[in-house]
């Protein structure tokens, strides 16, 4: 009989455990999809289009990749372009390419995007810059001849600061 309430007990124990680390996940995708797919912002200078899949088209050229919904309202995108156009610091690398990662949000069918990074991020690729190459000036940083591209802190979605965002235009 002890043995009984033991087991119970030792069964009863793993269920709560079992119910307490395996919360459902949610996904907001299909939500942000909903939300966006054909919808599009044009501007005098620039036109915003959300095509089926999530992917987002910038002025006809630019490609940026759909990865995930953080809610039905938020979303990361990742787009892979020339380093030089990140900071102005990297001006004489223009060939060298990164992956970075953006966040859109979508509020009264106001697009906005975020254009910084959280702290924690800057601090990361300032130690590589120190690591990897030479600030010559505040604005002028100079790459060592053995620097390490293939170590670039590319920025994750974990990165992103949704707190400074700026308004693109309505969504039609």
């Amino acid at each position: 009989m002890p043995y009984i309430f033991i087991v119970l007990v030792i069964v009863l124990v793993i269920t709560v455990l079992f119910f307490i680390n395996h919360k459902p996940v949610i996904s907001y995708d299909n939500a942000w999809i909903k939300l966006v797919k054909n919808r599009a912002v044009n501007e005098k200078d620039r036109n915003y289009l959300f095509k089926e899949d999530g992917e987002l088209i910038i002025n006809k050229s630019k490609k940026l990749t759909f990865i995930k919904a953080r809610y039905d309202n938020m979303a990361f995108y990742s787009n892979t372009d020339y380093l030089n156009k990140f900071m102005l610091v990297f001006s004489g690398y223009p060939s060298i390419k990164v992956t970075f990662m953006e966040g859109y949000i979508i509020e009264n069918d106001k697009l906005y995007y975020t254009y910084a990074y959280k702290p924690s991020y800057y601090t990361k690729l300032n130690e590589w810059m120190k690591l990897n190459g030479v600030f010559e000036t505040k604005e002028n940083w100079v790459a060592k001849k053995n620097v390490k591209w293939n170590t670039f802190p590319s920025p994750q979605a974990s990165d992103i600061n949704w707190e400074k965002k700026a308004i693109i235009g309505y969504l039609s």
